[in-house]
């Protein structure tokens, strides 16, 4: 990887680190737990995928192969991506405020967000950060990054899910409705 797209990344990745640390310290009550027991699914995947994404495997079963072309404009664009999808995560985790969770939950007086990011996929900080990881993968161009975004994003599904049916619990009508006007999941346009 280019030494200045390198540097862009690290930045990138530093800065949702601490923006997720810091607006992680409001938090409503929670109110319900997700009953299903994927939760060491999702954080496994999560956590293979952080190893996949963000460290190196020389001569580990040809994970460290080039499978992205080298070059500036490569690198670019991984930056370009990876600084979007991060600002869009951002925006959507700053919309959500007190009623996001590292699971999971239902929080007390829970809230629809329907407005920003949300107007266009219902779960826009899993769109940010898988674009945001694309990006990073896009940029240092080895397999086991890519994998990584692959492994993240069947973290974020198996979360997904869960969200899923608690907020049509909770919500009921109101959720089926703000899923027939916003029928994206994580990819927009996509159904």
């Amino acid at each position: 990887m280019q030494e200045g797209a390198h540097f862009c990344i690290d930045l990138v990745w530093i800065v949702v680190a601490v923006f997720w640390l810091l607006s992680s310290r409001r938090r409503k009550p929670v109110a319900r737990v997700s009953p299903r027991g994927d939760r060491a699914a999702q954080i496994g995947l999560l956590i293979g995928a952080g190893l996949l994404i963000f460290t190196s495997w020389p001569q580990v079963a040809g994970l460290d192969a080039h499978v992205v072309p080298e070059g500036r404009a490569t690198a670019a664009l991984g930056v370009v991506l990876a600084i979007s999808g991060a600002a869009f995560a951002i925006i959507a985790k700053r919309l959500l405020g007190a009623n996001w969770s590292g699971r999971a939950v239902i929080k007390d007086a829970h809230e629809i967000v329907c407005r920003g990011p949300y107007a266009l996929v219902r779960h826009p900080i899993y769109t940010g950060l898988l674009v945001a990881a694309a990006g990073t993968a896009i940029a240092c161009g080895r397999l086991h990054n890519v994998l990584g975004v692959g492994l993240l994003w069947g973290a974020f599904e198996l979360k997904r899910h869960d969200e899923e049916q608690l907020l049509l619990c909770a919500f009921g009508d109101d959720y089926r409705a703000y899923r027939r006007t916003v029928r994206s999941a994580i990819v927009p346009f996509v159904q």
